[in-house]
């Protein structure tokens, strides 16, 4: 064979090769698309009840990585005639799946329901998580004669002061016939509803001791009504381990009704039953917490020598606050020495002990202490580099992929492809949640990385969360919808990094998030803002549900956003506690500190801990942000720092 017949042989094998390959992949490609589209036919199948043609789209789909949430709803379907055996078979087999919790739960249930103790103990002989399955669990302990055991099990369940689920109430019957629902334990459960504020739960259980301990409930359920009754009731009565409780609850709920009373009959109420000096100090410090905005001068006085011989952080660090409000940095200093030596070496007290020094006018020391904690992850830390004229360093690694060591995870990262593939996002963040769980710390980091390669930005986030990988900024602090945040930024005429680290806090990058509140989507609207915010930009308001839409929720809550800092002269530290709480709060703290604060003493003296920790995170998240956009660091801008708030 000649030279040009040799190459034109290698030429032609090459391109066939070549063209084997395309059709391979466009063939491999079309057949998971069919693939996706039976398995969308197969639960709409099973939705509507057409069994039949379930059945057979599923056997077609054995190969499919979802075909295991096929099986799954299949065999929930048969759970009620399963037997253990079949139970523990399918759950080994699918062990990796998610569902296997929701499987463990309901047939749990359905034992409990059926009083199959022996299978219940069988299949679940630990104490199981759930209220309803542990009062299954002790009454099957019970019926097996575990009787210590279904006892102190009983009684834990009992002692809440809330409802019990009903599953329970046969536990109940079992105390009460074994001779252990006593008086005192009735009488403590009604503490407990006193505390919780729970009058119907008092009521109901007033009912049930005997006739000596009927009348302590019945004094209980009056002292509920009347708590400005405590101190005659603490002198009048008799000195019992019941009444020292309860006048305790009186006191504090008199405190939330009539402070200043509670304080008036405070000692009164303390000797009369002769409580102990730290269960006083205690119920003091709840009474002194209920002071913070008094103006009695008498008043102040009080509170202020309990927290004095208080170790109760919480407690120091609101009076703390306060004297930073009242622009009393001296007093500031003075309730930081009385910290607990471990709490005063956090990085917030390190800072403020130096903002203290520096005030006194102690320079030198001051300097060194905010040099001592710069080049941490932290707020405070950056606030101290600032203090010192420096640029924050923020710690970065960047590991390399490491695709082999995810190979023993195949299967679940072809779930979590395919469930987003079908927009099934919350099953796919269930799937990711289940994978990183059962991974080691190692394992995490490598699958932030993929998830990151793979734009998959809210689960990268979860992963570094989970793995406490917090040097791994590019996949902490994605940059997702990159082309959506850019045009809305412009739009808006609003810093993208200031976007991004708003959604960053808000949301994860998870669309689909809502809040306890009911907050929605990446910027975490709230339907009635979203729809005021709306109606000013001059575009349709589709509803709750459309603020999952990423486009539809970045152009609102930049649009919101952009309102927050006109309202504020473009000052990001009040306009983002305005996002989280509200303008009329704003408004609020910055009429309490009258223009007497900068912006970090600001921040710390906002009175919402959920509030503070927002704007303080989406400041340093902006700073993270700013790297990796390439963008000169800038943690206050100089209006934001001049100003007096």
């Amino acid at each position: 064979m000649d030279k040009n017949a040799f190459s034109q042989l290698i030429v032609s094998v090459f391109f066939t090769l070549v063209l084997c390959l395309v059709m391979s992949t466009n063939l491999s490609a079309a057949s998971l698309l069919e693939q996706r589209s039976d398995y969308r036919a197969a639960i709409t199948a099973d939705d509507k009840k057409r069994y039949r043609d379930f059945k057979r789209l599923k056997y077609g789909l054995k190969d499919y990585p979802l075909y295991p949430y096929l099986a799954y709803r299949e065999f929930m379907r048969e759970l009620p005639s399963a037997t253990l055996t079949r139970v523990k078979r399918f759950e080994e087999r699918y062990a990796d799946m998610p569902f296997t919790t929701t499987l463990r739960s309901r047939y749990l249930g359905l034992l409990g329901i059926r009083k199959d103790w022996s299978t219940f103990l069988a299949y679940q002989p630990e104490p199981p998580n759930s209220e309803q399955l542990q009062c299954y669990y002790y009454r099957a302990k019970a019926q097996r004669g575990a009787r210590d055991e279904a006892i102190e099990g009983a009684k834990s369940l009992f002692l809440k002061g809330k409802s019990v689920k009903k599953a329970c109430d046969p536990l109940f019957l079992y105390l009460k016939r074994s001779g252990e629902m006593t008086d005192a334990l009735i009488l403590e459960r009604l503490l407990l509803a006193f505390d919780s504020r729970n009058l119907r739960l008092m009521k109901y259980l007033a009912k049930q001791p005997s006739q000596s301990g009927k009348a302590s409930a019945a004094a209980a359920i009056r002292l509920y009504g009347r708590p400005d009754n405590v101190e005659h009731f603490s002198r009048a009565s008799k000195v019992t381990a019941f009444n020292g409780e309860l006048v305790m609850s009186a006191v504090k709920k008199l405190a939330r009704a009539n402070v200043k009373e509670a304080v008036r009959q405070f000692n009164g109420a303390m000797k009369g039953q002769k409580i102990a000096d730290d269960k006083r100090q205690e119920t003091a410090e709840f009474i002194a917490g209920r002071l913070m905005s008094t103006t009695d001068a008498a008043l102040m006085v009080w509170r202020d020598n309990i927290i004095q011989n208080s170790s109760n952080v919480a407690l120091i660090d609101r009076r703390f606050r306060l004297a930073l409000t009242r622009s009393s940095m001296n007093a500031a200093g003075r309730w930081i020495d009385q910290l607990p030596e471990e709490e005063a070496n956090k990085l917030k007290w390190r800072y403020w002990q130096a903002r203290v020094a520096r005030d006194r006018g102690h320079h030198f020391s001051a300097n060194q202490r905010f040099e001592d904690m710069t080049g941490e992850r932290n707020f405070y830390s950056i606030a101290a580099a600032v203090q010192l004229g420096q640029s924050p360093y923020l710690p970065f690694a960047n590991p390399i992929a490491e695709p082999q060591s995810l190979e023993v995870f195949k299967k679940p990262l072809e779930r979590v492809r395919e469930l987003l593939a079908l927009d099934k996002v919350v099953a796919a963040k269930r799937e990711w949640e289940f994978l990183l769980r059962r991974s080691s710390r190692e394992q995490i980091e490598q699958l932030a990385v993929y998830a990151s390669d793979k734009k998959w930005h809210h689960l990268a986030v979860q992963a570094t969360i989970r793995g406490k990988l917090w040097n791994l900024i590019q996949h902490r602090f994605p940059i997702a919808h990159r082309g959506w945040f850019d045009m809305f930024s412009k739009k808006r005429q609003l810093p993208l990094t200031t976007l991004l680290a708003l959604c960053r806090q808000e949301s994860a990058f998870y669309s689909q998030a809502v809040s306890p509140v009911g907050a929605r989507g990446l910027m975490q609207l709230m339907p009635a803002t979203a729809r005021a915010t709306s109606k000013k930009l001059g575009i349709r308001y589709r509803g709750k549900s459309s603020l999952t839409d990423p486009v539809t929720n970045i152009r609102i809550g930049s649009g919101y956003l952009r309102e927050l800092l006109d309202k504020y002269d473009d000052n990001r530290v009040l306009a983002l506690a305005a996002y989280n709480a509200g303008p009329s709060r704003v408004k609020r703290w910055l009429n309490d500190s009258n223009g007497n604060l900068d912006a970090v003493a600001f921040i710390e003296t906002i009175p919402f801990k959920e509030t503070r920790g927002y704007v303080q995170n989406v400041l340093v998240f902006e700073m993270y942000y700013r790297e990796l956009l390439g963008k000169p660091q800038l943690f206050l801008q100089p209006h934001e720092r001049n100003m007096r708030y």
